[in-house]
């Protein structure tokens, strides 16, 4: 197994396990590449008190503070990484809302890595939280890859993480038809393609009983024939249980849609692997 640049410690709120475990089991597996990318979501970046608000399920707060955790961790376990390469990187959730407070996660000198998604709208809960029944579900869809489309022409990031996190949980998302969507998406690809950086494939939807990867073959191959360059590959891990999961299926797509190499990171700078 190659890599999984695209995982969760016990520093996010929705994650278990220290970093030290994470890298046992990454040297159990073989992993070559590993990043620890524990939760930022910018908009919430100070603690709940900061906004007058409190902690809940929905609103997760200190970013900032998960961020100087994890990193701080990142670094100690570095010395100790054995065969794996371990990066340190962040999950910055909607960069447009702060681009100024997502460059300090991403000007850290500690840093590698910046993966750049999009959890939730401006003023609303993350998309697991929406109730669908209630939902226009095309204008949904629409204003979540407008969003998408927001966050690939800011700068504080690297790889464009689950670029179809917007459709994750949908009641019935394997027969939502993404055509109505497919020119943005394809702004959205020349932008990453653009700026030299990387879309990632995430893999985390192979656990659920209907299976699924963000973003599926259909997109990487369309990513690929407009001259896309940088793919990286990850899980999405929050518990160490599934920090190689389905990692070979994912591998096995990369090389159907035609990519020969995969992208990890060093400060920022695409660096390639041989797939």
């Amino acid at each position: 197994m190659i890599m999984n640049l695209h995982t969760h410690t016990h520093h996010s709120p929705d994650a278990g396990q220290t970093v030290a475990e994470r890298l046992r089991e990454a040297n159990a597996l073989g992993l070559q590449f590993m990043a620890v990318t524990d939760h930022v979501e910018i908009n919430r970046y100070y603690p709940a008190e900061y906004y007058g608000k409190e902690e809940t399920d929905e609103y997760w707060y200190d970013g900032g503070g998960v961020f100087e955790r994890s990193a701080a961790e990142i670094m100690q376990e570095q010395k100790n990484s054995g065969s794996v390469r371990l990066l340190c990187g962040a999950e910055i959730g909607q960069i447009p809302q702060d681009p100024e407070l997502s460059a300090r996660i991403y000007n850290d000198p500690r840093v590698d890595l910046v993966i750049g998604s999009v959890h939730e709208l401006p003023e609303r809960p993350d998309f697991y939280f929406l109730d669908y029944e209630k939902e226009d579900i095309p204008a949904l869809v629409t204003a979540y890859f407008e969003e998408v489309y927001r966050l690939a022409q800011t700068d504080c990031w690297d790889i464009l993480g689950h670029l179809t996190y917007g459709l994750r949980y949908l009641p019935n998302r394997r027969a939502y038809d993404l055509t109505p969507h497919l020119e943005l998406i394809d702004e959205i690809f020349r932008t990453v393609i653009a700026k030299d950086k990387a879309i990632e494939l995430n893999g985390s939807g192979l656990r659920k009983p209907q299976p699924y990867i963000d973003p599926d073959l259909i997109l990487i191959k369309r990513y690929r024939e407009l001259g896309g360059k940088h793919l990286t590959i990850s899980t999405d891990a929050h518990n160490t249980q599934y920090l190689g999961f389905g990692l070979w299926l994912l591998e096995d797509m990369a090389r159907t849609a035609g990519f020969t190499e995969l992208t990890w990171f060093e400060k920022h700078q695409p660096r390639k692997v041989a797939l």
